[in-house]
């Protein structure tokens, strides 16, 4: 891993004299960031001052704090250009975040949309206006039917259009859970693929060698057969041919490297998934090869013996840490070309 990350920084050094640039992707769930104010519409008793989690102001400025500290320490401390996000309450939360002065003088950009998730929590995207000539947005609904009956989070699609004129689709999500079981949620996490595969197919259709981004927390591996066989994510990027996916992760999978850690077991949960054109050597947009990561660092993990090198969480239980997140955020880094 560390010969494809100074691979990368060498590549930067020279792309710029070259007319070309760096810009690093990322996806972090940001588990549980509400906000402290009641919204009826949403289950949020938990993180209510006076809820089971004593979600108050310093709790949750805390929070703030904890997440943009990891953010703005990405990409050596330049932050994410393009940050893929789900977790999160509502736009005033996403809104705080941007606002924290470890991020303000990013500038940072806000797509969002309340969705559908009985919990209240969304999928979110912002992005480095410095890079961007325009932005649109919208938002996917997951018809209850197909996984159960259950409300879950909408697929977020930002339709990005970089100063070069190129245009890249983030599509950004947060599949059902394994609560239930593996096995007896898989149905779930299919049917939520099947509508990204549909999602990516309507782009496909327009332009065959579109530049899309598939991000999110998916709860489950990149050899489930959500991402392998129904959104159809290959490991190859050899074999990976135009109206195809590429996931940047799988070979880390392979390594033995994860997002998520459960009973002492690391999982790739968190995926970066890319189109056959971002693999493409003359494209305007491409991924760097070898640039795929997860982003650890001390700071951001447990120290006591029992726990050590597992993420530390804001909460565990009922108990308060004050952490970051359960999860690891995951990163690859394009290339751009005037």
């Amino acid at each position: 891993m560390k010969k494809c990350i100074i691979s990368a920084l060498t590549f930067l050094a020279l792309g710029n004299v070259f007319g070309q640039q760096k810009a690093c992707v990322a996806f972090y769930n940001q588990e549980n960031l509400f906000d402290t104010i009641d919204n009826p519409r949403k289950n949020d008793e938990e993180f209510l001052p006076n809820g089971k989690y004593k979600w108050n102001t310093e709790r949750y400025l805390a929070k703030l704090n904890q997440m943009a500290k990891v953010i703005a320490s990405i990409n050596n401390g330049a932050g994410a250009d393009f940050l893929g996000m789900c977790e999160v309450e509502s736009i005033e939360a996403l809104t705080d975040l941007t606002k924290n002065k470890q991020l303000k003088k990013m500038a940072y950009k806000t797509v969002f949309f309340e969705g559908e998730d009985e919990r209240g929590i969304d999928n979110a995207f912002i992005y480095k206006s410095s890079l961007v000539k325009e932005a649109k947005g919208r938002t996917v609904v997951i018809n209850s039917e197909g996984i159960g009956g259950d409300h879950t989070r909408n697929i977020l699609v930002a339709e990005i259009t970089l100063k070069n004129n190129e245009k890249v689709y983030f599509i950004v999500n947060h599949w059902p859970s394994r609560r239930e079981g593996e096995k007896e949620s898989e149905f779930k996490r299919i049917f939520v693929a099947s509508e990204v595969r549909k999602v990516c197919n309507e782009i496909y259709a327009k332009n065959a060698k579109a530049n899309i981004i598939v991000m999110g927390d998916l709860n489950d591996e990149p050899t489930n057969m959500s991402v392998i066989g129904t959104l159809g994510a290959t490991g190859a990027a050899s074999k990976t041919k135009d109206g195809m996916l590429f996931n940047t992760m799988k070979e880390l999978s392979d390594e033995g490297l994860g997002s998520h850690k459960y009973k002492s077991e690391w999982s790739m949960l968190d995926q970066i998934i890319i189109s056959a054109n971002l693999l493409n050597a003359k494209s305007k947009v491409k991924f760097i090869t070898g640039s795929a990561q997860v982003y650890k660092q001390d700071f951001m993990l447990e120290t006591e013996e029992k726990y050590k090198g597992n993420p530390l969480r804001t909460f565990v239980g009922n108990k308060y840490l004050g952490g970051f997140s359960d999860h690891l955020p995951v990163m690859i880094f394009l290339q751009i070309s005037k």
